[in-house]
């Protein structure tokens, strides 16, 4: 009886395994030979930033047509052209995004109206009373954008992030972690920012700092094509051709419009 049903199950078993052979092989995907030179040639950061869910994720899509070779924006465009020649078209020459810091004020430009001492971190300290600062738009200073760059990208200097364009790959992580949404990502053909995320009246922007728009309207009066004033501050219209600024740079009152070239 015993050695009966060691047989079934014994017979059974083999042809179980024969079916599953069988079905392996039916169902078997041929890998495309790119996908692991794709794969070697992207920086392997996962970041998200092209839109997919991790590198792997874009190789695939990048070999079902659904991305373009240029949608890898943490590798920019020495990763275009390897994704080029492995896939045997011209990549052209990209135009990446850059984060841009909309605040201008140092650490002994911020006008302060209680002392912050909790945890050095500005998601924390913008709980706490706008972390004691006068200035409920601008930078906080504790470098929460500094630890999320996975780049290296970002300096801390005098209180104020500092972008390094060349290590910069526009991958958004800084955007994310600013609980004030100062950085913002502008293309890189457009190398004018304003400086100050204030959206108070000009009249308390210039009591809490020496730096602040005071939506003044001159930028956009000399250079219409490229500024604009909406919610009490001047902005960049990024959009259009980029514009020669360097007039509205220079008779800024409040010097909050920059040249980041």
């Amino acid at each position: 009886m015993i050695i009966t049903a060691i047989i079934v199950l014994g017979t059974l078993g083999f042809v179980f395994a024969a079916m599953l052979g069988l079905a392996a092989e039916y169902f078997r995907v041929n890998e495309d030979p790119r996908l692991k030179e794709i794969l070697a040639a992207l920086p392997g950061t996962n970041c998200g930033a092209c839109g997919s869910a991790g590198c792997a994720n874009f190789a695939e899509r990048l070999l079902k047509g659904e991305v373009l070779i240029a949608g890898c924006v943490a590798g920019g465009q020495t990763v275009a052209d390897r994704l080029a020649k492995i896939m045997g078209m011209e990549a052209g020459e990209q135009c990446v995004n850059i984060a841009t810091v909309h605040c201008g004020a140092t650490a002994g430009q911020r006008r302060i109206k209680a002392r912050y001492s909790g945890t050095k971190s500005c998601t924390t300290a913008n709980l706490v009373d706008s972390g004691g600062l006068l200035c409920s738009y601008g930078c906080l200073g504790y470098g929460d954008c500094f630890t999320a760059c996975p780049f290296d990208a970002i300096k801390m200097h005098d209180g104020l992030p500092v972008i390094d364009s060349k290590k910069c790959t526009a991958c958004g992580r800084c955007v994310v972690a600013c609980p004030r949404a100062i950085i913002a990502l502008r293309p890189c053909s457009w190398p004018t920012v304003v400086a100050c995320s204030s959206r108070d009246k000009g009249s308390v922007t210039r009591k809490n700092c020496p730096v602040g728009c005071i939506a003044c309207g001159l930028c956009a009066k000399i250079n219409p094509q490229a500024f604009k004033v909406e919610g009490n501050l001047a902005r960049v219209i990024y959009n259009q051709a980029p514009a020669d600024c360097r007039e509205a740079v220079a008779k800024c009152p409040t010097k909050c419009i920059l040249n980041l070239e």
